[in-house]
């Protein structure tokens, strides 16, 4: 593999020693051949295999039902395509979102482990119950490190057993606890400092405010780490996805532009001792397509996947760097 060298701190003055973001190769992997096709669940995720090697997960989402909802798609969207609930939130260990959406009833959000022979290892529902009351949460944030919920809750992607309790605040009029927290921006766990990573901004014609968060749970500090990047028309760019470098030094950013027009993204890298981007690359800026679904997979000795949709080319882009 070969590719240009990108420096780090090409647009960004550094603070701390440069490093570089070698950019090895680009795929291109097309959409399947009809709309029909596109409506069938596939996992649509990049991994790396157990030789290190970039590969692309397109794979049906699955073949047999786990609940009622997978058998029934009489839903449809505006095109008369079946809507099916489920989605690949995590490939490395495999994590599905189950949305289950009946008429009259709540939507029921369950978390699926799956495991190497692709059978359903655990289940587990979303929802916080807060005596006889039923709070939903949903799935914010997915890595090896945890499974971020709404409520800050963390569960492990392995068991779906809970590795940090969500803080909650006791109601003792009606004898319950809630939930202290409730975000619905993108969020990471970061184990070694044992805080969160959360977006959460407002932006709008006359504001714009927040960003990227760390908060702390144990004392409730929240610090602003990263502001909202926005445009002169009021697009910003919208946290997506992240995840931590092996040395958990920097946090790698998957973004999406959010406005009315054809949406660009981007993958930046944030420095965690500095608070400062060293890294931010935009695609589909220059051609004006309208590009969706940015994510980030890490990988073994630096090595990151950076993908996304091109909706204009139907095709999904798959970026391989290597960080030194």
């Amino acid at each position: 593999m070969s590719g240009a060298s990108l420096d780090l701190t090409e647009s960004f003055a550094a603070t701390t020693k440069s490093i570089q973001l070698l950019k090895h190769t680009t795929q291109n992997i097309p959409f399947p051949g009809s709309p029909t096709d596109v409506a069938a669940p596939r996992v649509n995720r990049p991994y790396f295999d157990h030789a290190g090697k970039l590969q692309w997960a397109d794979t049906l989402l699955h073949t047999e039902a786990t609940g009622a909802c997978d058998t029934q798609p009489p839903q449809q969207n505006s095109n008369g395509y079946p809507i099916y609930p489920r989605q690949t939130k995590l490939l490395a260990p495999r994590v599905d979102e189950r949305l289950c959406s009946r008429e009259g009833a709540a939507t029921e959000i369950a978390l699926i482990g799956i495991d190497n022979d692709g059978n359903k290892s655990w289940e587990r529902h979303t929802a916080f119950q807060s005596g006889s009351h039923r709070i939903d949460q949903r799935l914010i944030g997915a890595s090896a490190e945890g499974l971020v919920l709404s409520s800050l809750d963390v569960w492990s992607p392995k068991t779906g057993e809970t590795i940090v309790p969500a803080v909650t605040r006791a109601i003792p009029s009606e004898s319950r606890t809630v939930p202290l927290h409730t975000y619905w921006g993108a969020a990471l766990y970061h184990p070694a400092r044992k805080t969160f990573y959360v977006f959460d901004a407002n932006v709008t014609l006359t504001a714009r405010q927040g960003g990227l968060y760390e908060i702390n749970p144990s004392n409730g500090a929240k610090t602003l780490v990263h502001r909202v990047v926005t445009t002169l028309l009021g697009g910003y760019d919208r946290i997506e996805e992240m995840a931590l470098t092996p040395d958990r030094r920097y946090l790698i950013l998957a973004q999406r532009l959010s406005w009315r027009g054809p949406t660009d993204v981007s993958l930046a890298l944030l420095n965690l001792s500095t608070n400062r981007l060293v890294f931010h690359e935009r695609y589909c800026q220059r051609t004006n397509d309208i590009c969706t679904d940015p994510q980030v997979t890490v990988g073994a000795k630096g090595t990151l996947a950076f993908s996304y949709a091109n909706m204009n080319r139907r095709e999904h882009q798959l970026i391989l760097y290597e960080l030194k």
